[in-house]
């Protein structure tokens, strides 16, 4: 099932209850629409009850500095800890100097969460991982 939004595509297939939600792009002149799609996303994740969500960050741009970067996730992390979300698989990028900043952000992220995350290579592995 497809759920538009005017900001963001989301995919749910409720049958595995997982979300597909392909990263978008962050700008320092989007911000306030950043926020507003990861809002987007949780409120998603609340109406549907989704249990597992497969982030495609494979193709985004981050264009703000690591600082914004982080305090934006930590928002959105805060965020999903009021759902009943329970794992996140992430699709990486080809990108060496961004996996390297988000395996730098991962740690303090997931000290605030009881959520299960992985990073993946492939869409197989991910969905793989979030079935089971």
């Amino acid at each position: 099932m497809i759920i538009y939004n005017n900001l963001i595509k989301l995919e749910y297939n409720p049958v595995t209850d997982i979300l597909l939600v392909e990263w978008p792009d962050i700008f320092d002149y989007a911000s306030a629409e950043m926020k507003q799609t990861l809002q987007a996303i949780v409120d998603t994740i609340k109406h549907y009850d989704v249990k597992k969500l497969l982030i495609d960050s494979r193709k985004s741009i981050i264009g703000i500095s690591q600082a914004e970067y982080e305090a934006l996730l930590k928002e959105f992390n805060k965020d999903l800890t009021n759902t009943r979300l329970q794992k996140i698989a992430r699709l990486e990028s080809e990108n060496l100097t961004r996996e390297a900043q988000v395996k730098e952000l991962l740690p303090k992220l997931k000290q605030k969460t009881l959520v299960d995350f992985g990073t993946f290579a492939s869409i197989t592995e991910a969905t793989n991982w979030l079935e089971r």
